[in-house]
């Protein structure tokens, strides 16, 4: 497994990681029939995460890209490895490739956001140390499901204000 800095013409690839973990992981929150994968809006997100600079990396297997994570410290903001990869340690070097980036940019706690839902998601982060900060939002897409705020201490760096 490799991973590599995500460049515009990734888009495609991000956008195919991010549907094949999304169709089966949040298929209990977002039924196909009743809330299609929204390709265009999300294809649209990754061209605007790389053309405003967010740190986006690949990680790649016999040349085939199987997870994506964006970063814009302190936040990560996404975060997806397709199925048949879930348990093989890629989500795992790809999220110590973003807290490595966020500590480099001088931040001493990492925040993000994820489906109330999402329980293997979780599970994932509060074994990486993450605890719910108190935060909780609303989805953007139907039916509209509560995200909830993570953070985790970096240790040193610039406060999080908030």
């Amino acid at each position: 497994m490799d991973l590599r800095a995500a460049s515009a013409a990734d888009v495609e690839a991000c956008l195919a990681v991010q549907r094949r973990s999304a169709v089966v992981g949040y298929a209990h929150i977002f039924p196909q029939r009743e809330y299609p994968f929204p390709d265009d809006v999300v294809r649209a997100e990754w061209a605007d995460r790389l053309a405003r600079g967010v740190r986006v990396t690949l990680a790649v297997v016999d040349g085939e890209p199987v997870g994506t994570i964006s970063v814009q410290p302190p936040r990560l903001e996404t975060l997806f490895v397709v199925p048949e990869q879930w348990g093989s340690g890629i989500s795992v070097a790809l999220h110590d490739a973003a807290l490595d980036h966020i500590r480099a940019a001088g931040c001493c706690a990492a925040e993000l956001d994820v489906m109330a839902d999402n329980v293997r998601a979780r599970r994932f982060y509060e074994r990486l140390g993450w605890t719910p900060d108190g935060r909780v939002e609303t989805s953007p897409f139907p039916p509209y499901p509560k995200l909830v705020g993570y953070r985790l201490d970096l240790g040193g760096g610039v406060k999080i204000e908030g």
